[in-house]
């Protein structure tokens, strides 16, 4: 355990009222802290970091490594996945970590075999009702199908994550895009937002930028505004002229999605510096625009710029090519019913358009720390959400990926919270009922308390909620595994003369959600 020295306030008063005398009361608070210091018993506070943006307002993410589970070694990933700011008055003190004990280089190596193994080790029925992703695994068949028999991929299976801050950083939707573009093929980024509307947006695989002039709605999730931000709960708008957005992602079709509004302006459209179309935003009412763009396979630049000083509001980019996508949509700080506080008809058109086989919601960090959620009044709220998913996109399947273990400081010591059970409770009780399936990432990380051993294995961060590098990546390996571990199941349930395949075929049933 560490210690942590801290000097009242009135400190200075205190001494003078035991009437020593200046320089006297100086050696003695030197020698004080000299004393601590030497037994090891008093922690230098870290210096206040330094917040920088980009200057030139751009994001790029072109390549992404995957970092597999390998026994002994060490982390190396120190990228946070979202954090917040709160107002700081100039009479509050810094806020402490307080870590425990520090951990030898050895037993260091030891925690991040011990959980490397863990979560390679087969585990049953790690995915709760899978039977609600028999749609999925069909599309995943039949695409793996075509491309055995022809040696060529013509569709896009299309995967999407809403989260928060866990999904935001797109280190763990990066690292399953990375695994299962490897297996079936890279289809691209997907869908990502438009621009670069909040600091630290990234999707790996691409890069992006935006000029000054463009003001974004949605990542301040409490003032939504019109709730008018498409398929992600995010957009950025401008009034002005010569306001530009780029990307550059690979791809064979691109879409810019966009609001229709009356008296919208008209863009530039442009790929790889040569310029292509006019796209007109003016329109009788408000609704869902799209910009369909086919190109040749490879690398692109693109980029719209605003040609006259008229409103003009995009809601984002999709990039695909044949083969699959595992696409990250998240909100540093989202709670699931956010989803339901949008423009409804504009989302669901956007959703329908886009057809994804999988739909995953990967939310409950943030609904766990609030205190306006009891088990019951969760457990409707994102029967809900899931009701409506199925509403609008019927074909989709659902993933629920259920909240990580995290922990809490009281008395300068971490703790297990366990506040995340109402959540994870009510989304099983939800996936149960509801025709989605569950998945424990709590759970699969080791139960209610691993997140203090994640932490000092490098896999976690000091705040004992969000992860590093390493450690998103070494749950999105278990998520695909697991997902393919069922995969094949499936497979081996419906091969040519399988029981279950003539029964199916007797009684005229094929897989599909409720």
């Amino acid at each position: 355990m560490s210690w942590h020295l801290s000097i009242p306030r009135n400190s200075s008063a205190h001494l003078s009222s035991q009437r020593l005398p200046l320089r006297s009361s100086g050696i003695l608070i030197a020698t004080l802290l000299l004393t601590l210091a030497g037994a090891g018993l008093l922690s230098a506070a870290p210096a206040k970091k330094k917040h920088h943006a980009p200057a030139t307002n751009t994001s790029s993410a072109s390549s992404h490594k995957s970092a597999r589970i390998t026994p002994g070694r060490a982390s190396t990933g120190r990228t946070t996945a979202g954090t917040g700011k709160g107002s700081r008055s100039r009479t509050r003190t810094r806020v402490h970590y307080y870590v425990g004990p520090r951990l030898d280089p050895a037993r260091k190596a030891e925690l991040v075999e011990e959980i490397g193994e863990r979560l390679k080790e087969p585990t049953t029925k790690a995915i709760a009702d899978e039977s609600a992703l028999d749609g999925f695994y069909a599309q995943l068949a039949s695409h793996e199908s075509a491309l055995h028999d022809s040696g060529q991929q013509t569709g896009t299976v299309r995967v999407l994550q809403f989260g928060d801050s866990h999904t935001a950083a797109d280190m763990f939707t990066g690292e399953a895009r990375h695994v299962f573009q490897q297996q079936f093929g890279d289809g691209g980024i997907g869908y990502s937002y438009a621009g670069h509307p909040f600091a630290g947006y990234r999707i790996l695989g691409s890069a992006r930028s935006q000029s000054t002039g463009w003001k974004t709605q949605g990542n301040k999730f409490l003032q939504l505004g019109d709730g008018q931000t498409g398929l992600g709960g995010i957009s950025i708008s401008t009034d002005h002229a010569g306001e530009s957005v780029t990307l550059d992602a690979p791809c064979t079709t691109l879409e810019l999605q966009y609001l229709q509004q009356p008296g919208g302006g008209s863009l530039r459209f442009s790929d790889n510096g040569v310029d292509t179309a006019e796209i007109q935003t003016d329109a009788p009412a408000n609704g869902p625009g799209t910009y369909s763009y086919f190109c040749p396979a490879g690398d692109h630049h693109f980029e719209v710029t605003t040609e006259q000083s008229a409103p003009v509001t995009l809601l984002g980019w999709v990039a695909t090519q044949p083969g699959v996508t595992w696409e990250s949509i998240g909100i540093n700080g989202a709670e699931a019913p956010l989803i339901l506080k949008w423009d409804q008809p504009l989302f669901s058109r956007y959703l329908k358009d886009n057809s994804p086989a999988l739909i995953v919601l990967a939310y409950g960090t943030n609904e766990a720390a609030s205190s306006l959620w009891d088990e019951e009044s969760y457990r409707q709220a994102f029967a809900s959400i899931v009701d409506t998913l199925h509403q609008y996109v019927p074909e989709s399947s659902i993933l629920v990926v259920g909240p990580a273990d995290r922990s809490l400081v009281k008395h300068r010591v971490w703790h297990p919270y366990e506040g995340t059970d109402r959540i994870i409770e009510a989304q099983r009780a939800v996936c149960r009922t509801h025709g989605c399936a569950y998945w424990d990432q709590r759970e699969r990380m080791g139960g209610l308390g691993a997140m203090q051993q994640w932490v000092y294995a490098g896999w976690a961060q000091p705040d004992h909620t969000h992860f590093t590098g390493d450690g998103y990546r070494a749950l999105a390996d278990a998520l695909m595994a697991d997902l393919m571990s069922g995969y094949h199941a499936y497979k081996e349930r419906n091969a040519p003369g399988s029981e279950t395949t003539a029964q199916g075929a007797i009684d005229g049933a094929k897989p599909s959600n409720p």
